[in-house]
């Protein structure tokens, strides 16, 4: 007899939960393998063995569980009849599916059904998980999550398929793209033009997931990815002039955010000669809780203390004004001709305010919904750049519980200047940024518009300058 067929019969001797800890070692594969030796070991690794499966789960991923405990409650509770239904094994099986689909780039699976892949892979991100605060002695964990799709991108040919159609030649296409927008492929919406429908989970992927190399290399990404963020009608008062739904629903325009994203990348890019800071990007910057609450600001749930480091861009004003009167013409302007300028680095110093005077600012009041989970915060700061610039704002839960919404209110010379309407897609204290739209407190119309970026410096790399 070989040793392949003995040693499952003298394994399934053993008690139960001694050869279940022994399994549990193994990866998915190996477990698989084990249980085509004989029929008592295939019986003995049955899906609904969900000790076992739960413990190979866990070689290769993070624990959801944990990262539910960190939901808002309005999002737990949400989330409850799926806690209640989890089954390890069919987990397991539907993740490596979508890992399958992204590497294997000689055929086009993984644009079947392309909401399935991505959901899935949004689904690992959304579940990553770390400690930020292990035993004395013992090293940060980092997230299996993050590890897996880390080494996923890296190895696995072609594997911005997702990200793009690489079954069209989008570059040579002629206008309109708007006949495009019955397609199920998760194209990126910086690639399209502006009418054309994108599915919200494919412009959330792309942000976390960051810059493609297509995307950089292309124009045409660059002016319909302009075409929103500088369009006057996409935003207004329903979306208090923020990458908002256009409904008063409070909620994130995942179209529009992924835009500012695409072009605030571009623009941190198109500084490097200053080598000053690379910016967080990928997808442990869409990971809530990456930095740690401050000992001194106990209620500081969002982060607010901190250095934050940023930029804004605009339009020639000329070009604005030119674009959103062309822009319903049959062949609207092509905004991939023109280059935005971009304002300096800033360095804001921002710090927790609860004074009444702020609470009772009515310019930092909302009608849109959120999220009241955690309270309102209120903050003031100053640019490093240039003290006589003020800042103060508030930060406070998007519907849902998961995303952060920020305000800030920019005064110089006396007098409030701008608002900067911004989202944090990575959730509370994330390693990520907050992306938005900047614009003329008083709304006036035919007004300035324009996208802007803030990080946190603690998730910055001073390390190598930017050009190198």
């Amino acid at each position: 007899m070989s040793v392949a067929v003995a040693l499952p019969d003298y394994l399934m001797d053993l008690a139960p939960e001694l050869l279940e800890l022994i399994l549990s070692y193994l990866s998915p594969g190996e477990l698989a393998s084990f249980g085509q030796t004989c029929r008592r070991a295939n019986d003995f690794i049955r899906p609904n063995n969900q000790m076992l499966w739960r413990a190979v789960f866990g070689h290769v991923f993070d624990d959801p569980r944990i990262a539910w405990r960190l939901l808002m409650p309005s999002a737990r509770a949400k989330n409850r009849s799926r806690e209640s239904q989890w089954d390890w094994f069919v987990e397991l099986r539907r993740r490596y599916a979508a890992l399958n689909a992204v590497y294997e780039a000689s055929n086009a699976l993984s644009l079947f059904n392309p909401e399935e892949v991505i959901v899935t892979l949004l689904d690992i991100v959304d579940t990553a998980s770390f400690s930020d605060s292990p035993p004395r002695g013992q090293p940060k964990s980092v997230s299996k999550n993050l590890n897996v799709l880390k080494s996923l991108f890296q190895k696995a040919p072609n594997a911005e398929k997702v990200v793009h159609d690489y079954h069209r030649d989008i570059e040579s296409m002629s206008l309109p793209l708007d006949l495009m927008t019955g397609t199920n492929r998760p194209l990126t919406r910086a690639l399209l033009g502006r009418r054309a429908a994108v599915p919200r989970w494919a412009s959330r992927f792309h942000i976390f997931y960051g810059m493609t190399q297509r995307e950089e290399d292309s124009v045409r990404s660059k002016a319909s990815a302009r075409a929103l963020v500088y369009d006057w009608f996409a935003t207004g008062p329903n979306a208090d002039y923020g990458p908002f739904d256009n409904d008063k629903s409070g909620k994130i325009n995942w179209e529009m955010l992924e835009a500012i994203t695409s072009l605030m990348h571009r623009i941190f890019a198109a500084t490097r000669s200053t080598g000053l800071f690379s910016i967080p990007s990928g997808f442990s910057s869409g990971v809530p809780y990456c930095l740690p609450q401050s000992p001194h600001q106990g209620k500081d749930w969002a982060g607010i203390t901190n250095l934050w480091l940023g930029t804004y861009a605009f339009l020639d004003y000329r070009a604005l004004v030119h674009y959103n009167f062309a822009n319903n013409l049959e062949y609207p302007m092509d905004l991939g001709v023109y280059e935005e300028a971009c304002g300096d680095i800033m360095r804001l110093q921002l710090t927790i305010d609860d004074s009444e005077e702020l609470q009772g600012d009515p310019r930092l009041q909302t009608d849109l919904p959120y999220c009241k989970d955690l309270p309102k915060l209120y903050f003031t700061g100053l640019s490093l750049n240039r003290p006589s610039i003020l800042v103060r704002g508030c930060v406070f839960l998007l519907p849902g519980g998961r995303e952060v919404r920020w305000r800030f209110i920019i005064s110089y010379a006396s007098a409030d200047q701008w608002q900067l309407e911004g989202a944090q897609p990575g959730g509370v204290r994330s390693g990520g940024g907050i992306y938005g739209l900047w614009s003329h407190v008083d709304h006036d119309d035919h007004g300035p518009v324009g996208p802007f970026a803030y990080f946190p410096a603690d998730t910055c790399d001073f390390g190598e300058p930017l050009d190198e």
